[in-house]
């Protein structure tokens, strides 16, 4: 994502983050929090199934709740995505 795309000011972050989501069956990811803002978060993660417009709950040590997928792109061998808060 651009920077001037950005609404809100991100924070730099490190930490798990754990995300379920169904696929149909229940799938569950353990993610590494890159940076978090008022309104979502971006995580690294080794799952190709986390695809824009997919509803995840999500839990780490300072949230927890359901979020949106808006964006996933492949970086260095590793999945990133980019997640809007619900």
């Amino acid at each position: 994502m651009r920077d001037e795309q950005r609404k809100e000011p991100r924070i730099s972050t490190r930490g798990a983050v754990h995300l379920r989501f169904a696929d149909p069956l229940a799938v569950e990811v353990e993610a590494s929090l890159v940076d978090t803002s008022a309104s979502g978060f971006r995580a690294a993660h080794s799952c190709a199934s986390l695809s824009p417009g997919l509803e995840v709950e999500f839990s780490s040590k300072s949230r927890r709740g359901r979020a949106r997928v808006v964006w996933t792109q492949l970086r260095d061998g590793r999945h990133m995505s980019g997640f809007m808060l619900l």
